[in-house]
């Protein structure tokens, strides 16, 4: 009988591990315009700020299934409902999906800034002196502070794929247009394509697009326990500095 019952509690333990090890979540990318928050090498590795918060917080506990789309592609598929206990980046200020149920702590505070060529003479004080301007911007992104402006016609807008192209544009109209977006992604994208940081000039747009946090972006309906574990794992992370050193690297 002890036999019996010992050779029960191994198959019931074991049953148990598998469990565990076989659960997972399901992480969503965005493919190219995300970086540093999120890269996908070629061969699909994944690393950035997001990414390696992800990687951190699931480390050993459970399996993350990677899902790489263009932006758009990606809302679509999320607004679609997802995959069972999916998790993104997102913020109170993007609205849908990527605002519905968020991360009780950031993970990022972001700030946008204006990309000049550097040939240019161009300095932004207000919107008088940026209203002659093309104003690129990457696709698929929303700007809702400037969409009035582009609605009325006061702001002309030339969207890109990527920051190669936005660079290219103002290589080539480098009186004419300015790049809007992220302060961290434009710095980090002048670094990995090896640009001369000295022919651009980068000035702060907080004026018009203020600074705002950026959280974890959850499924909606996820696991209420894989929810509380995600928010204690974060909470500890920033406790323990964590999340300053994994920043510091991209930055």
């Amino acid at each position: 009988m002890k036999h019996f019952i010992a050779i029960m509690l191994t198959l019931q333990l074991f049953t148990t591990s598998f469990t565990v090890s076989s659960e997972s979540v399901n992480y969503y990318v965005i493919a190219k315009q995300a970086m540093p928050f999120q890269i996908t090498t070629e061969d699909n590795q994944h690393t950035g700020i997001v990414s390696d918060i992800i990687t951190k917080i699931f480390v050993d506990k459970y399996t993350i299934n990677y899902h790489v789309y263009p932006f758009n592609r990606m809302i679509s598929e999320l607004e679609a409902g997802g995959e069972k206990n999916w998790i993104t980046y997102g913020s109170p200020n993007w609205g849908s999906v990527q605002a519905e149920n968020l991360s009780d702590k950031p993970i990022y505070t972001v700030s946008h800034s204006i990309l000049s060529n550097a040939k240019s003479d161009f300095s932004y004080t207000d919107i008088s002196d940026i209203k002659d301007k093309v104003f690129i911007l990457l696709y698929g992104f929303d700007y809702p502070t400037l969409q009035p402006y582009i609605d009325s016609g006061e702001i002309r807008e030339l969207r890109v794929k990527d920051y190669a192209a936005a660079f290219r544009i103002l290589d080539k109209m480098p009186q004419d247009a300015i790049f809007i977006e992220m302060t961290s992604r434009i710095q980090y994208n002048l670094k990995i394509q090896s640009k001369d940081l000295n022919s651009y000039h980068l000035q702060d747009f907080s004026a018009l697009i203020p600074t705002y946090p950026i959280y974890l972006a959850l499924d909606p309906k996820m696991d209420s326990e894989l929810q509380l574990f995600i928010n204690q794992q974060l909470s500890d992370l920033t406790a323990a500095g964590t999340l300053t050193e994994i920043i510091s690297q991209y930055m």
